[in-house]
């Protein structure tokens, strides 16, 4: 009899933690949003848009002989959106100005500006264009595309984030921002020359950091800028 109330009271506490187990799935923590979807991305206007120059920027950041950071910026960025349903149908196309590169020092200007480097004058617009959007957590995603600059063209994979719209003027403006880090080398800007000691004077790895603002087109404007691009 001992043991058969034993056997009981094991079976009983058996069952208690079994649905202990099962209230906690129940009530527990939010399950994690699946991956590869985009059904926590938040509602973007859909529509064409066209960059907005004076409140974007393209900058990147550099090594100088491994110990200090040369920061530099293109100020002519230019370029569309467009979005149909949701995040996942994003695509972007932007052209840059390299003769715009600026880095508070006319002199290393100059030498980014020729052949050394960019050689702005064989070629003188550095160009994005995505290829895919990949689903983050909330309003981040991962954008994919191609990025051509000195005459090579390779695919960089960038971390982005939506980061909100607003309305002024009776316009609809949608804000992003992108970073990710690229090998210079990639792109045929070799130049490398070294300190007496042998280090690098630039680094190899560059940051890219991109802030973007775009605004709403009208049908007839987005037209004319497709038709601009074919």
């Amino acid at each position: 009899m001992t043991r058969t109330l034993l056997i009981g009271v094991l079976a009983l506490g058996l069952a208690a933690c079994a649905g202990e187990s099962t209230d906690a799935a129940d009530t527990g923590a939010e399950e994690p949003s699946v991956a590869g979807s985009f059904a926590d991305a938040p509602a973007i206007p859909a529509g064409d848009y066209v960059i907005d120059t004076s409140h974007s920027r393209a900058e990147f950041r550099v090594k100088h002989l491994g110990i200090s950071t040369v920061t530099g910026r293109f100020d002519g960025v230019e370029g569309t959106l467009s979005i149909g349903d949701d995040l996942s149908s994003l695509q972007t196309n932007a052209i840059i100005d390299a003769s715009t590169i600026s880095t508070g020092n006319t002199d290393r200007d100059g030498h980014l500006k020729s052949a050394d480097f960019f050689d702005v004058e064989q070629f003188p617009e550095i160009t994005f264009n995505s290829t895919e959007i990949r689903p983050g957590e909330g309003s981040t995603f991962t954008l994919v595309g191609d990025l051509t600059m000195h005459g090579v063209t390779n695919p960089v994979t960038l971390d982005a984030e939506y980061v909100g719209e607003s309305v002024m003027g009776g316009t609809q403006k949608l804000g992003f921002t992108a970073s990710g880090e690229i090998n210079r080398q990639d792109w045929d800007l070799s130049w490398a020359q070294t300190n007496d000691v042998g280090e690098a004077i630039v680094g190899d790895d560059v940051t890219l950091i991109i802030e973007l603002q775009a605004d709403a087109q009208s049908a007839e404007a987005a037209e004319e800028v497709a038709s601009a691009e074919q």
